[in-house]
This record gives structure tokens, sequence and C-alpha cells, in this order.
């Protein structure tokens, strides 16, 4: 893998990884037509995801301060861990699974379809629910279980948890930048389970790939840190659902190009 290569997909990550169109269906994709491209099993994709969570960590980087110097604060972090393991009864088992579909273009394409009509019905959601100070246990572990399924390439974590989120009564703002913030102990425990499940290969791989993993991290991490803000107005603005103008299309096209034989 050569270093443009890991700019390449780090750019593609930290510019999806948060807007609702699924990163690593695009990763998937974007993996396919780079001629001989391999990783062991997904720790590179699994690298890229720690960029993204630097970025969300420096983002709510006073929130976090904030949480763990009051009281109220450390309900939310407890409410963060029950979300946390909520994900890890439906992500662990699916898994494989889901490792799988990187492999398969044509299940992109209809996660991608199915990423489209979750984040459309957005759009019917009122989103003037509970916010940070007022949010239930239970709201938290219904958007880590959804966080959970969304393990599949082509479903989009960040559109199934924000709809998730707003479909069980999440304040609008608040349901993105919770998902966000869930997103950061989920895809630290993937890292290790990638990374120890993978050492034998990573050790043979050498020190050229740790280099593409660090520059596809920092990459992804600069320009995830631009699209937080996005989506945060989007889901604020209420045109969080358009993007659903993006999903169907393309998850149509690669299901079309798939079934053709060209992907």
């Amino acid at each position: 893998m050569s270093v443009w290569q890991a700019v390449l997909l780090g750019l593609i990550q930290g510019l999806t990884e948060f807007l609702p169109v699924s990163s690593s269906g695009h990763l998937a994709l974007a993996q396919a037509l780079i001629p001989g491209f391999r990783q062991p099993g997904v720790v590179f994709d699994a690298m890229l995801h720690v960029g993204t969570a630097a970025a969300v960590l420096w983002a709510e980087r006073r929130l976090l301060i904030r949480w763990l110097t009051t009281t109220s604060g450390w309900r939310l972090i407890w409410f963060l861990a029950l979300g946390t393991v909520a994900t890890g009864v439906f992500g662990l088992p699916l898994r494989h699974v889901a490792e799988a579909g990187f492999g398969h273009p044509l299940e992109v394409g209809m996660f991608l379809v199915v990423t489209g009509i979750i984040v459309w019905s957005t759009r019917f959601f009122s989103g003037s629910g509970n916010t940070e100070g007022t949010m239930t246990w239970k709201q938290a572990a219904g958007v880590g279980l959804a966080q959970g399924l969304a393990v599949f390439p082509g479903l989009s974590r960040s559109g199934t948890t924000i709809a998730a989120g707003l479909g069980i009564g999440l304040d609008r703002t608040w349901a993105a930048r919770f998902s966000f913030l869930l997103s950061v102990p989920a895809i630290a425990g993937a890292t290790l389970i990638e990374v120890l499940g993978a050492r034998s290969q990573i050790v043979a791989m050498g020190s050229p790939f740790w280099a593409a993993c660090i520059v596809g991290a920092v990459t992804a991490g600069l320009t995830g840190y631009v699209a937080l803000g996005l989506v945060i107005r989007t889901v604020s603005s209420r045109s969080f659902h358009r993007f659903a103008w993006y999903c169907l299309p393309v998850g149509l096209l690669v299901i079309a190009l798939s079934l053709g034989g060209l992907l």
C-alpha cells in the first residue's frame, strides 16, 4: 500500500464517517478499485476509524472534561458505557459476517439503499425530545443497539444511530452528538480485537504497513473534524434526510454494476 493510497482512503474515511453515507461501504468500494490492495483482516480500516474517533474526542473535549468533574456528567459516562455494552450484544456476533461483506460490492450496494431509507425516515421525526440533561438509560441502550446493527459495510453507523436517537425521542443536536461520542469506545474495542486477531499477519506486513496506517489515520482525523460540524448543522436544521438522495442512487448504481460483473 502506497502513502498516496493511504491518504486517499483516509480522506474517504474522514469525509464519510460522520456523514450518513457509510464510511465502511465507501472504503470497501474504494479498496475494490485499487489494484492489488490488501490488508490483514480489516486492521487498516480500524486504524482509520481511530483517526476519526480522535476527531470526536478533540471536538468534544470541553464536554468530556465537564462530565468527568460533575456528578451529572458521570451519569452520562455510564450511559456511554451502557450504550457500548448494547452495541456489543449485536456487533460482536455479527462481526465476522460483516467483515465478509467487504469483498462483496453487491452487499455494500444493498446496505447503501437500506441506509438511504433509514436516513430519509428522519424527516418524519420531530427531534424536539430529550437533551443531555434529560436523556434516559433506555434511550442510551436503544442507540447502542442500533450501533451494533450498523457493522455491515454500506449500513451507515451515524445514519442508523442518529435515526434511532430521533425515533426514540432525543433532541436533534443531542442525537448527533451522542452518536459521535458513542462511536469512540466501540471503535477502540473493535480496533483492539482486530489488531490482536491479526497480529502475526501485521508483523509480516512490516513497518511500511504501519506507516500507511498512521498517515491514513491522521488524514481521516483532520477531515473527520470538519465533517463533524457539517453533520451537526444538517441534523439541527432538519436537512439530514437529504443525504438519502446520495445513498439511494449510489446504492442502486453499485447493485447494477455488481450484477453486470463490473464490480
